[in-house]
């Protein structure tokens, strides 16, 4: 426990906006995090763990998630979705931070839902994907279910950690955060945990009928792949 408090400490001090930095900032973390950031269950965590494990796994989610999206979008928004990251990348003040991640969110979500609807146009897509971005599909894929089986185990105890916030604010003195900002990473866990369908069968279904093979991760504790731009 004391290893795993010493690396979410680092990890904290880092802060939600260059954990969100783009896909590089987080491939940097994913071997250092495979410990803190998956196989923890909340209810052995404290506040300070629990907050810190959760933006990290929150992060690689949306990490992952991009990813995809970007492979499986058009042209035009995959090129759109890369300039918007190269420019979350380049840039330092947090608020233009915030305002081009729920962008770069959108257009991710668009893209995803579109394709789950369009399933034949998906296969085909992934299908004629080159070996270069096939390997991506499979890093980002095993990323997204990472994500969403440590998001799962850390929604167990959500509800517990709300309400201990609500009766002792004071305890999240240590994490950075207010009390708001705090209601809102259980949320997104919470959400997280209870979208994680796409990760864990719709999109390998698709991936097999595209005939790729996935060898999905069963564990949250299982180390995530660092995921480079391609």
């Amino acid at each position: 426990m004391k290893k795993i408090a010493i690396v979410l400490a680092v990890a904290a001090s880092m802060g939600a906006s260059s954990v969100y930095a783009g896909f590089g900032s987080l491939s940097s973390m994913a071997s250092s995090l495979s410990e803190s950031v998956t196989g923890v269950s909340s209810s052995n965590m404290d506040i300070n763990g629990f907050f810190t494990q959760a933006k990290a796994t929150n992060a690689m989610f949306t990490q992952s998630r991009t990813a995809l999206a970007s492979l499986l979008a058009s042209k035009q928004d995959s090129d759109e979705l890369k300039a918007k990251q190269k420019s979350l990348n380049t840039t330092s003040d947090p608020k233009e931070q915030a305002a081009i991640q729920k962008q770069i969110v959108a257009l991710s979500n668009t893209v995803l839902e579109a394709s789950q609807k369009d399933e034949e146009g998906t296969v085909a897509k992934l299908s004629a994907l080159n070996v270069e971005q096939k390997q991506h599909l499979l890093d980002s894929a095993r990323n997204f279910v990472i994500a969403s089986l440590t998001a799962r185990e850390l929604a167990v105890g959500a509800k517990q950690v709300g309400t201990s916030l609500i009766a002792n604010p004071r305890s999240l003195t240590n994490t950075g955060m207010s009390l708001v900002e705090a209601k809102g990473v259980v949320g997104d866990i919470t959400g997280i945990a209870k979208n994680s369908t796409m990760a864990l069968v719709e999109y390998p279904k698709l991936f097999k009928k595209a005939g790729i093979e996935f060898k999905m991760p069963t564990s949250s504790s299982d180390k995530p792949t660092v995921l480079n731009d391609i």
